[in-house]
């Protein structure tokens, strides 16, 4: 029951709209002086991606077989042995799906980025947003580094489109 109720808490998290966020953490980071810096950086992409990660791996680790965990524990293995062996095995497709979409959400987080980011610290979207300007519009740089922007994210989900399509189906 205890982890139904914080898998309440964590959805309430995920779909809590980021831009309430925004305002705040704007402001906090504003009076600790950490505007510009990693720091703000790594908090968001933590915030954006933790919630849907255990949402989707609550979902996983609840579905292992209780009789194997108590099996492992009769043969005697501990408590950490029986997580590395028999429950991450089976929570694989999960930890594939929840890292390619921890990976998608921080990658595309644009907002973030352009308010909380200095120069030095800005994400690659929003590099590439900054490339427009009022008096010229570079087509030929504006495109190349769109692709270099989609690319890996691209080439992540085509690698792993199999654990994608297992996790899912799961």
């Amino acid at each position: 029951m205890a982890a139904h109720k914080s898998a309440i808490v964590i959805l309430i998290a995920r779909i809590t709209p980021g831009l309430s966020y925004l305002i705040p953490l704007f402001l906090l980071f504003q009076w600790l002086g950490l505007l510009g810096t990693l720091v703000p950086q790594i908090i968001i992409h933590l915030v954006v991606t933790v919630p849907i990660v255990i949402w989707i791996m609550i979902g996983y680790f609840e579905t292992t077989p209780l009789e194997l965990e108590e099996a492992a524990l009769i043969d005697g293995a501990t408590r950490w042995q029986v997580f590395r062996h028999v429950a991450l095995p089976i929570a694989r497709p999960g930890l594939a799906v929840a890292f390619i979409l921890a990976v998608i959400f921080s990658w595309n987080n644009f907002v973030f980025g352009i308010v909380l980011a200095g120069r030095e610290t800005r994400t690659l979207p929003v590099a590439v947003y900054n490339m427009i300007s009022f008096d010229q519009l570079s087509w030929g740089p504006l495109a190349a580094a769109a692709l270099i922007v989609t690319a890996p994210v691209l080439l992540l989900t085509v690698m792993a489109q199999r654990q994608i399509v297992a996790g899912l189906t799961a």
